[in-house]
């Protein structure tokens, strides 16, 4: 089968993403693990007879009246193991399924405020598996019934189920309002081994080793929609631990002839899954994945050694919060905003990421926390906080995005804001368009971008303020661009020793240790020159660094991605802009050369020498 797969015995070499480890040679701050715990373990023990039983029966949960466990349901049902799948029909509503102890194969089709609770008995837990037979899902609902809402699944390890890729081993449906809960969710490929929808809580799992994400969050039937992302919204993951996943190598092969790698499976031999039957990567991998979010927290995960990033927000996410996360040893970046609004990244403890899709690019930087596309943006009003009656409890960050009092420490680089210059609504890739004024509801559709885009005004002389042209007249310059606009980088400390991050060197790697703020040389469609977007990201759009810690020679990186002076010297970040001419004369212009200054990073300390 797949060696050290769950292994208690597996080591930190084993385990880590690359030949060599730092988890192995130096103290870490202590995550909360789930894998393998005893919060893992069910509190009912009850292993007789299935059937039908009175709430109160022992060591069952109890229902239907308040203070019990299951309040809103109506009667209780003790599933026998075997082989065994449960339609809709020979489910009913408001019931507590209680799976004995042993092992369970099929398939269960939930109805509202279903719970199915898992037991554990003289050290024998529950365990519902698809045994690769071709079960596609574990539970979810029959959708031709619509929107199945308020299931509970709690104490069970679920594994072996076969999902396609981009979708989910439970609640395929993305049905609303469900809690998952104190599972193991384990080797289930290709696809992931959860998909939240509206309203949906992931709580205290261990999701581990399956083939693509550890979950989703995307909406994949009519329901659940929120009004101006599309998506799921209201959801909360708390205090789950989320390792190992995309064994199916979504991220594809590495290549770097420096090292040594030509076609590199940055997925060790061990834990490859042979289940994956000849996926083709795409780039959607990692620990988790958000989709057209609005209103999500991330928070207390221990999110490491995943096979591509740890936390990626991946077009027109709006209100999300990642806080107090531990966030190790992923393939690439800790953590992704791509395409995405309003964020709040604070208080994660961040170590040893990137170190694989660093060496596949060693000459870009790969940050810990890559900012692509995503802010708040504030033109035309800025996009709004998530409605408190459909997020209660959400955190909005209309104004301002901020990453704050993060601990980063020994990762491919530090913090870049990344601003495309050829990324832009109706740019054939992306099929989705920008959030602003109205989103959906407003001006800017890929339609109305791909035909006014192009003869959009920019004026250059102060502020780049976009002005309304084409047909409607709209100001389709900001309106049809997502801009990394109003980020606040304050109170992290980056510690960067090279020594400690295998081939982090100038001849092997040498964009290791970078960060910064940056585009391409390009733009949009039309006659526009090269150096706009640049210019406008990195003078215009009021980002800014303040108030962090360096401990080790850092690099930063500015204005245009082949800029000639990049990395910059510190004197040359940090420098006032009041001194320069921000990149604007003709010579700069022309040659993309720019030594700055760029005015970043008030009030920070940089020592060269690592701690």
């Amino acid at each position: 089968m797949i060696a050290c797969l769950l292994s208690a015995g597996c080591t930190a070499t084993d385990l880590g993403p690359s030949e060599t480890n730092s988890l192995a040679g130096r103290a870490v701050k202590a995550a909360r693990g789930v894998c393998g715990r005893q919060i893992l373990n069910s509190p009912y023990h009850y292993h007789g007879a299935a059937g039908s039983y009175p709430s109160g029966a022992a060591g069952l949960p109890t229902y239907g009246a308040p203070g019990t466990d299951f309040p809103e349901d109506k009667a209780g049902v003790a599933l026998p193991v075997g082989v065994h799948s449960y339609p809709a029909y020979e489910l009913r509503a408001y019931t507590v399924y209680y799976l004995l102890p042993g092992k369970h194969i099929g398939s269960l089709m939930a109805d509202t405020g279903d719970a199915f609770v898992g037991g554990f008995s003289r050290g024998l837990s529950t365990v519902l598996s698809g045994d690769y037979s071709g079960a596609h899902w574990a539970i979810d609902s029959n959708s031709s019934d619509r929107d199945q809402p308020g299931v509970t699944i709690e104490y069970l390890t679920i594994e072996k189920y076969q999902p396609d890729g981009n979708a989910g081993a439970i609640n395929q449906d993305s049905n609303t309002g469900w809690t998952v809960q104190y599972n193991t969710i384990t080797l289930n490929a290709p696809g992931a081994g959860v998909v939240l929808g509206t309203g949906n809580v992931l709580r205290d799992n261990c999701l581990t080793l399956n083939g693509q994400y550890g979950f989703t969050a995307i909406r994949t039937d009519s329901w659940g929609a929120d009004p101006l992302t599309g998506g799921p919204y209201n959801i909360s993951v708390e205090g789950n631990e989320i390792s190992h996943n995309d064994t199916c190598d979504f991220e594809g092969l590495v290549k770097n002839p420096a090292i040594g790698w030509s076609r590199h499976n940055p997925v060790r031999p061990g834990y490859r899954n042979p289940e994956c039957h000849g996926v083709v990567p795409d780039g959607d991998q990692g620990g988790f994945k958000l989709w057209q979010t609005d209103g999500v927290t991330i928070s207390n995960n221990y999110i490491h050694n995943n096979w591509g990033p740890g936390v990626w927000a991946d077009t027109d996410n709006a209100n999300t919060t990642v806080t107090g996360n531990t966030i190790t040893n992923n393939d690439g970046p800790a953590i992704i905003e791509e395409i995405s609004y309003n964020f709040a990244l604070t208080h994660n403890y961040i170590a040893d990421n990137g170190w694989i899709a660093g060496l596949g690019n060693p000459e870009a930087p790969t940050p810990a926390i890559y900012i692509s596309e995503s802010g708040s943006d504030t033109t035309f009003g800025g996009v709004p906080g998530c409605p408190k009656d459909l997020c209660p409890g959400q955190r909005s960050y209309p104004t301002r995005s901020l990453i704050r009092d993060n601990t980063i420490i020994d990762n491919s680089g530090s913090i870049v804001l990344w601003q495309s210059a050829d990324r832009y609504c109706s740019d054939g890739f992306d099929s989705a368009c920008t959030l602003v004024d109205g989103g959906p509801s407003g001006p800017f559709t890929i339609a109305g971008c791909k035909a006014n885009l192009a003869k959009a005004a920019v004026s250059t002389a102060a502020a780049y303020a976009g002005n309304a042209t084409g047909s409607p007249a709209e100001d389709w310059w900001n309106g049809c661009l997502w801009k990394t606009e109003n980020v606040s980088i304050t109170h992290n400390v980056i510690d960067f020793n090279p020594a400690a991050i295998p081939y982090c060197n100038h001849g092997d790697w040498p964009a290791c240790g970078g960060g910064g703020i940056f585009s391409l040389y390009g733009s949009p469609p039309g006659s526009k020159p090269g150096w706009i977007i640049p210019t406008q990201l990195t003078f215009f759009q009021h980002d800014s660094w303040s108030d962090n810690a360096y401990n080790g020679p850092s690099t930063f990186y500015a204005w245009s991605q082949g800029n000639g002076d990049n990395p910059v010297s510190w004197a040359a970040w940090t420098g006032s802009v009041a001194g320069g001419d921000k990149c604007s004369s003709r010579g700069e212009r022309s040659s993309g050369y720019c030594t700055g200054p760029f005015g970043q990073d008030a009030g920070s300390t940089y020592r060269s020498k690592p701690l």
